[in-house]
């Protein structure tokens, strides 16, 4: 599948790529900042899906849509901006999706999964599309848990310790198997021993070296951590 992104700034192309790229994983992703090269380059190769910006700067957006519409009849447009008053343009050039800025996980999703009901193509991956609970192994029973009552899990000695604010469940299950499962559950892998649910988070602060650890609600005696490769991304994930 061949996506372009057309948006002259970059942290907008980089964002709404990076959000594809989480869904859309075989996705071949062209960013490109002006409409100029983008009609250049839409009337040389041919893309699937066309994310369009409607203020490029040199040409509207809404005239690269409609020129794009004509160079290639079945390529699928996305508006992906800030102005939400162009419905009107959209429904002229048939445009898939309107896409909001700032850009989210889920509306993003939405978006890929209309492409692939359009197209006969498989759901972003994601086995957990209704999973309210997960299952632990536990003495040799499998207990259901809720997935939202869970604050943060631990990776211990070879075992993983699920922190709820009732009690602790143990696991032989790595860490690892539990990302897999409810990273598009708003949990975020801080470091290699601590996986958390960020609707607990209360608060970020800094700790030694440059470094930064986050509380939990409900733990807050808890010391938990963030790697110096996470940092950023946590950052980003709080938008902050």
């Amino acid at each position: 599948m061949k996506i372009a992104i057309i948006d002259d700034e970059k942290p907008a192309r980089s964002e709404l790529s990076f959000l594809i790229k989480e869904v859309l994983t075989e996705a071949e992703i062209t960013e490109i900042e002006s409409g100029e090269v983008a009609l250049d380059l839409i009337a040389r190769e041919s893309f699937d899906l066309l994310c369009i910006d409607i203020n490029l700067g040199d040409i509207s957006g809404t005239t690269l849509a409609s020129t794009a519409r004509k160079l290639q009849p079945e390529v699928e447009i996305v508006f992906a901006t800030a102005y939400n008053n162009y419905a009107e343009k959209a429904f002229e050039v048939d445009a898939m999706y309107y896409l909001l800025k700032p850009f989210t996980e889920v509306k993003v999703k939405q978006m890929a999964e209309k492409y692939l009901l359009r197209h006969g193509g498989r759901q972003p991956a994601d086995n957990n599309v209704a999973l309210t609970k997960i299952p632990l192994n536990i003495d040799k029973k499998i207990i259901l848990i809720d997935i939202s009552s869970i604050v943060y899990i631990e990776s211990q000695n070879r075992l993983c310790v699920i922190h709820t604010k009732k009690k602790d469940y143990k696991d032989n299950n790595p860490l690892s198997y539990f990302e897999d499962k409810l990273s598009d559950k708003g949990f975020f892998r801080i470091q290699k021993s601590f996986l958390i649910n960020m609707n607990y988070v209360i608060e970020l602060y800094p700790w030694f070296n440059n470094t930064y650890c986050v509380r939990m609600d409900g733990f807050q005696d808890e010391t938990l951590p963030v790697s110096r490769g996470q940092i950023k991304n946590l950052k980003k994930y709080l938008s902050i």
